[in-house]
This record gives structure tokens, sequence and C-alpha cells, in this order.
């Protein structure tokens, strides 16, 4: 599975409705950390990817 920008701005997107929207905490806090491994999958990703074509320069 590819995390996408598209999927990190989809996820803030929700945290920011349910606050804004007056969600009660539980439905906030419990999008907020769907935002937080969305984003952290996204950095690994990334990571990995860079290691990825970093060991095939060598």
């Amino acid at each position: 599975m590819e995390i996408t920008n598209a999927d990190v701005a989809a996820a803030r997107r929700a945290w920011q409705r349910a606050v804004a929207g007056g969600a009660s905490e539980a439905r906030t806090c419990l999008l907020y950390d769907d935002l937080r491994r969305v984003i952290s999958a996204q950095a690994q990703q990334m990571a990995d990817d860079f290691r990825l074509r970093r060991s095939r320069e060598a």
C-alpha cells in the first residue's frame, strides 16, 4: 500500500472537520491518531524508498 499526499490531506481534513464541528473528544482523538499514523507511514515509506534508491547507486 502506498500512502500519498492526498491520503495525508484527507486524514487532516477529517480531523479538522471533527474539531471545527464539535465532535466528541474521543472522536477527535481517534481521528488525530489516524492522522499521526498516516503521516508516520508516509515518512517510513519515503525513508524506505530513499534507502532503496541509495543502495542501487552503490
